[in-house]
């Protein structure tokens, strides 16, 4: 493929992932980098950057080349040159960027001249090992018969190199804040661990900052709180050792290492205000960073003796995203494809099971390793990651609506009708219960007590955001009035009237603002403490009731069809004759299949040990470990060695559970009693509706147990 065509599919790919493409753009031109790298045409790559930088009248600085400036304050600070120079150009960090771009000095010292790269050792070797990747197959393929050519693999070192670059760059656009499935924070968790796994040598650390370590060691000389004490059992020390002490001063000196570098990136994802980021604080960044630590080091001992990775060859841990487990994927097939034309039979038993195993764990994986095993041959252990080592984090996020449709599908046409009705019903009722709190809005009197409360400091956000409504703002200035000198009381009183105007016209009016300002008023004004701080009100009145009804009913709105739709189900297996011999009827083991394909129980019952690892934490647990735990839990007594087994394990707990409509919770009963399997919390969580899928209490001991002494107990 020539320039003009690589150019051409270049730009018509960026355009799918952004809209209108603008190739000066810093961003745009990130992503085009990423597109090059994962088409292999590294040096189209280097060609096309050349020229862009050219073009930018000497812009062709490496975007991670450091800079550093004084902030307004007088503090000395560093950031990337991508992040400084796209700051106002009066900002000290632009104009620090702009001096280095029109000063460049080479490595020697020499200045560079006008128009070309200043490039750092590490990228300019990421270049170099890039364009030895491709020179690499190009002549491997010249050397080839045409039926040779039909399969093109890179060495597993070349792979290394290429998951390097991409994991290196999704890092710095997680360090912003661009995010991943699980959100910001979560990414940035996320991307520190796989970088942690990437980077930490643990002995050259503990070494190189063995005085701060010491020094810090002097602080945990106390009682443990009951993280730190989770954390000694997890390691197996005692919570008051001088060992244990010295591992929490480590990762303590890890951790503020760590937050002092992103707190030296402006705009960084620390910064970040609400659910983009950190909000500036540093206990919860800290806390991540703990956990990116404590997970680190109990992966790789897990990867070297629980699967088949050979830990003293390369290896690299990346974060999961579609087009990048795509490219693995296709990797792995590529293998299996000459596995096969060479009539490698161990060789083909082998990368089918790493497919199907990738194929499977990708649907939920959060980050995985790519390495080799004893023979060389590429091997993927995938990697489910939570922050908490309690075992409460969630393993699975959905919304109402979402789990509801999933429970109407498992059930298939074999389902009462009353059912149906009944789950339609809470789709429709968790759907519309944001308009509904909007519709009831519009019937509130804006009387003094309403004025009063949206005129607390409390209130000032969300009053802000109807001041930012451009929709809003023009509808008022249209009508002749100008907006700045609005009261509250006319703000209000007009935003009623632009919502049932919206409404009129068949337009659904924003919840935010149009329906929020009242959930808060309402969310507020029935606290004890609100309404001591502020006596003048009158919690009484009619209009404050109405607000505290809508809050109600909102968060009410998801518990309450969940649990009619629970209800409802029973009721169709109790018309059947069930339960039956202590056995559920068809509809209950529906709805229990959806929580455990919820929990990927089901995924774990079937096997995958070896090949993926839910890291929460410092506690790695592995399917075994829920397997296991399942099957004591529930008091079922087959063989889970085998493949029947673990088939009966998935019908026991479809048959025996039981579903308590009040608190989500699965449980069972056997002669040892009542043991909870999961929770399954439905709930109204500020503006958001969220179904979150949990291991039950029982679980969460049964697993910290079974991982805690394999820990303590190398199985090899």
């Amino acid at each position: 493929m020539d320039y003009k065509q690589i150019i051409d599919k270049l730009v018509r790919e960026l355009s799918y992932r952004v809209g209108i493409p603008n190739v000066n753009n810093k961003e745009h031109q990130s992503i085009m980098s990423e597109i090059l790298s994962e088409w292999g045409e590294y040096d189209a790559k280097q060609r096309i950057f050349e020229f862009l930088t050219e073009k930018d009248d000497g812009d062709g600085i490496d975007p991670d080349t450091e800079v550093t400036y004084k902030n307004k304050d007088g503090d000395v600070r560093k950031t990337t040159y991508a992040n400084a120079i796209k700051n106002d150009k009066e900002s000290p960090q632009y104009k620090a960027a702009d001096a280095l771009r029109n000063k460049p000095k080479g490595e020697d010292g020499a200045p560079i001249t006008q128009g070309s790269a200043l490039k750092s050792k590490s990228y300019q070797q990421k270049v170099k090992q890039e364009k030895e990747i491709q020179k690499k197959l190009e002549d491997e393929e010249s050397g080839k018969s045409s039926d040779d050519k039909i399969i093109k693999v890179k060495s597993n070192e070349d792979v290394k190199i290429e998951v390097e670059n991409i994991q290196s760059d999704l890092q710095q656009k997680r360090d912003m804040g661009t995010a991943g499935a699980g959100g910001p924070v979560a990414s940035q968790g996320e991307s520190r661990y796989c970088n942690t796994m990437n980077t930490l040598n643990e002995s050259d650390f503990k070494e190189k900052n063995k005085e701060k370590i010491a020094e810090r060691q002097k602080g945990f000389d106390r009682k443990k709180t009951a993280a730190e004490v989770r954390t000694a059992e997890a390691i197996g020390l005692d919570p008051n050792s001088d060992e244990f002490n010295n591992y929490l001063a480590t990762r303590e000196e890890f951790a503020q290492q760590e937050l002092d570098r992103i707190k030296n990136i402006d705009n960084s994802v620390f910064y970040l205000k609400g659910k983009k980021g950190f909000n500036g604080k540093d206990d919860p960044y800290l806390e991540w960073m703990r956990a990116s630590y404590d997970g680190t080091l109990a992966t790789r001992k897990i990867l070297d003796e629980d699967t088949n990775m050979d830990m003293s060859k390369p290896n690299t841990t990346i974060q999961s995203e579609t087009e990048i487990d795509d490219e693995v994927e296709s990797k792995i097939s590529k293998r299996l494809e000459i596995a096969k034309k060479n009539n490698n039979q161990e060789d083909i038993d082998y990368y089918n099971n790493e497919l199907k195993s990738f194929q499977k764990f990708r649907k939920y994986h959060d980050t995985y390793t790519v390495g080799q095993d004893s023979e060389g041959r590429m091997c993927v252990v995938s990697i489910s990651n939570k922050k908490g080592d309690d075992l409460r984090d969630p393993q699975n996020n959905t919304t109402p609506a979402k789990r509801f449709n999933i429970i109407k599908e498992r059930f298939g046409e074999e389902v009462a009708k009353s059912v149906v009705k009944s789950i339609d019903n809470g789709i429709e009722l968790v759907s519309d219960v944001k308009k509904a709190s909007v519709k009831a809005t519009n019937l509130i009197d804006i009387d003094k007590n309403i004025i009063k409360v949206c005129e607390l400091p409390q209130m000032k956000k969300y009053i802000d955001t109807l001041d930012g409504n451009k929709a809003f703002v023009k509808y008022v200035e249209d009508k002749g009035k100008s907006y700045s000198s609005l009261s509250t009381e006319e703000k209000l009183k007009l935003m009623q009237e632009h919502s049932n105007f919206l409404l009129a016209n068949g337009k659904n009016p924003a919840f935010e603002p149009y329906g929020k300002i009242m959930t808060k008023v309402g969310e507020f004004t029935q606290t004890k403490k609100f309404q001591q701080e502020n006596p003048s009100i009158d919690f009484e009145s009619s209009s404050i009731k109405k607000c505290i009804t809508i809050k109600q009913n909102e968060k009410d709105a998801v518990k309450s069809s969940h649990n009619k739709v629970v209800e409802d189900i029973k009721g169709a297996d109790e018309k059947l004759g069930f339960p039956k011999d202590g056995k559920n009827g068809p509809h209950t083991q529906g709805y229990i299949g959806t929580v455990m394909d919820a929990m990927h129980f089901d995924s774990y019952i079937d096997g995958g040990d070896g090949k993926m690892i839910v890291q929460m934490g410092i506690r790695g647990a592995q399917p075994q470990d829920i397997r296991g735990c399942l099957g004591e839990k529930s008091g079922f007594n087959g063989d889970l060695s085998t493949t029947e087994g673990r088939e009966a394990l998935k019908k026991h707990l479809r048959e025996r559970c039981k579903v308590d409509s009040k608190s989500g919770a699965i449980i069972i009963t056997n002669e040892n009693g009542s043991t909870e399997i999961c929770e399954d919390t439905w709930r109204t969580a500020g503006t958001s509706q969220k179904v979150a899928s949990h291991f039950g209490k029982d679980m969460r001991d049964c697993i910290s147990s079974k991982v805690d002494n394999r820990r303590a107990t190398p199985s090899k």
